[in-house]
């Protein structure tokens, strides 16, 4: 029987290893970046990952992990870990999500030098599965985001993006795309929109 200090325990142990406790610290301390008051639900998560292609050619890019919830459904849905490349600003996150999936590539980084990070690895890009809240960004952000975007994208790439906003544009998003699906996930906490896009 676990007395209430071992309960306690308990409890802080599990918000470390699900990474609840430094997702809800960046929640906290930067509430615009973050865009969301609860991690992905499993069933965004899967919906976004079936929109990446099964046999990937090149680097599938996860921007914006958290604490892991859609870099695990890529892994389930067979996507291979040394072709994941997930890019995360948080410094706690990414103690997490290192710890948590050895095999992926974990990035600290910020998106807005997305070209960079990725060096070669741009070169394969084959889908960009995007977490970022475009709609509470600052505009500018969103325009420097999509600059390295047009860096980066192939005709044969597939951006998806997923938002809580019933609106189908996103301000300040200025790069081509050409939007191929807008699926709703109702079961998610808010429901949420999984949008697919190509470069036009």
């Amino acid at each position: 029987m676990l007395n209430r200090q071992g309960v306690i325990k308990k409890i802080g142990n599990w918000f470390s290893d699900t990474g609840l406790f430094p997702f809800f610290r960046e929640v906290f301390s930067n509430p615009a970046t973050v865009g969301a008051a609860w991690p992905s639900s499993k069933r965004l998560a899967e919906a976004l990952a079936r929109q990446v292609p099964l046999d990937p050619k090149g680097v599938v890019v996860e921007l914006g992990p958290g604490t892991g919830m859609i870099t695990e459904a890529l892994l389930e849905r067979g996507i291979p870990a040394e072709k994941i490349i997930a890019i995360e600003r948080s410094e706690a996150l990414v103690k997490h999500l290192r710890k948590k999936f050895p095999q992926v590539t974990i990035i600290h980084g910020d998106a807005m030098h997305l070209a960079d990070l990725l060096g070669q690895d741009a070169s394969t890009l084959a889908a960009i599965v995007s977490s970022l809240p475009l709609r509470s960004l600052p505009r500018t952000i969103v325009e420097g985001l999509s600059k390295e975007l047009e860096k980066v994208m192939k005709k044969e790439s597939v951006f998806i993006q997923f938002t809580y906003h019933w609106k189908k544009e996103y301000p300040g998003l200025t790069l081509k795309l050409v939007r191929n699906l807008g699926k709703i996930v109702w079961w998610n906490f808010p429901p949420a929109r999984v949008d697919v896009f190509h470069i036009e």
